[in-house]
């Protein structure tokens, strides 16, 4: 069964008509619409017009469908009746059919094949943790990456020469494929985005890569880290603490650190050396919904584990907007999967609060109207996320399902 978005499939799944020159893929056969007749009978086939898809619109209801007999075809496909409904899911990221066969089961999704000017992945690709090379074969772009002596890597074959749509497939068995769950992948390049998605089976986003420049996956680990802890805060004592990318400050006092790593990952660890005025020593450092909470820990040097103390401080978010603004820049799941799911349901709720969603849970309503920055909407139906608001949204939900 297909699964919508939690909170905002409403305005997420959008309906929308299909257009002359739109291509479909089933898995095996790729359809292209040859003609819309009367504005809404739909009718398909493949290149050499062996196979044949003829679909109609239902009347002031758009994105809704109804399969029909074809000219050629005495048979109805995917197992179906003449007759069955369809639904064409239209998200900023993904759209595709979907026909259903008895009992409002999913029979087929046959996905939209966008054209894209450069379908081939080049260069480098970061998922939050691990930064992948991409090179050509005979089959598609393979994507290897090294990470603590263990080789990853997967196949992205591209369903046609210039389209978004790829299969995505293990080159080897003996190299790990995070991505083996994947049925396919799209590529998405618009809005200053270059991102490949991967979905499931159920057509959710289960993970993301970005094109990058930038081959040390170190360096990049530690600025998604931090992104998620840089900002205006207010101690327990009210003084002002400022925590940058390049260092920090306490009441207007320089207060450096670092981000403890461990074979390029990044351990969750702020070092402050050996005194400043505020903090010394090693501290975790853990997001909340209000701030951020600093916990003194013993490690040993080389190591990536370490023991949390009694002693904790924590800091109230003073920012002068969300405490948690995902408008200008990808999460990815490597970054969230450090994070437990109350903690995630504020983030996913906090970029539909942005444009002032209203909520129905007690405490989702009690929360953002505490926050001075929220404005509630008249009501939801005129809500409208950006493409990286809504990729951000579902990746924030991947990491949710995987706790």
């Amino acid at each position: 069964m297909i699964l919508t978005l939690a909170l905002c499939g409403q305005f997420l799944a959008n309906a929308q008509a299909i257009e002359t020159g739109d291509r479909f893929w089933d898995g095996y056969t790729l359809f292209t619409v040859r003609e819309i007749r009367m504005g809404s009978i739909v009718y398909m086939t493949d290149d050499i017009g062996d196979r044949e898809l003829t679909l109609e619109a239902w009347p002031g209801n758009q994105g809704k469908y109804t399969l029909r007999p074809s000219r050629n075809a005495e048979d109805a496909p995917y197992g179906t009746d003449f007759g069955t409904h369809i639904d064409y899911v239209n998200q900023p990221d993904n759209k595709y059919l979907i026909i259903y066969g008895d009992n409002d089961t999913v029979a087929q999704v046959l996905y939209l094949v966008q054209p894209l000017r450069d379908s081939s992945p080049s260069g480098f690709w970061y998922n939050g943790s691990l930064v992948y090379s991409a090179t050509s074969s005979e089959n598609g772009s393979v994507l290897n990456a090294m990470a603590e002596g263990e080789e990853h890597e997967f196949l992205l074959a591209p369903v046609v020469a210039d389209g978004d749509l790829f299969e995505v497939s293990s080159s080897l068995e003996v190299f790990e494929n995070e991505y083996e769950d994947a049925l396919y992948a799209r590529r998405i390049r618009q809005d200053g985005l270059d991102v490949i998605c991967f979905y499931d089976k159920r057509n959710l986003l289960i993970g993301a890569i970005e094109a990058t420049q930038v081959q040390d996956a170190q360096d990049l680990n530690i600025r998604k880290w931090m992104a998620l802890l840089c900002g205006e805060y207010r101690s327990e004592s009210g003084k002002d603490v400022v925590i940058a990318d390049s260092g920090g400050s306490y009441n207007g006092r320089p207060m450096p650190f670092n981000a403890v790593t461990f074979n390029g990952m990044v351990t969750g660890v702020l070092d402050f050396g050996s005194g400043g005025p505020y903090l010394a020593g090693k501290v975790e450092a853990v997001p909340t919904p209000d701030g951020l909470q600093l916990t003194e820990v013993k490690m040993n040097d080389g190591e990536p584990w370490y023991d949390r103390t009694v002693s904790y401080f924590n800091l109230k978010w003073a920012g002068v907007g969300s405490r948690f603004d995902f408008t200008s820049r990808i999460l990815l799941t490597g970054v969230l999967h450090r994070y437990d799911k109350p903690l995630l349901r504020v983030m996913r709720n906090a970029i539909l609060a942005r444009h002032g969603y209203v909520f129905k849970s007690k405490d989702l309503k009690a929360y953002f109207e505490a926050q001075p920055w929220y404005n509630p909407a008249q009501d939801n139906a005129g809500i409208k996320l950006s493409l990286l608001e809504h990729l951000n949204l579902q990746l924030i939900q991947s990491a949710e399902r995987e706790k």
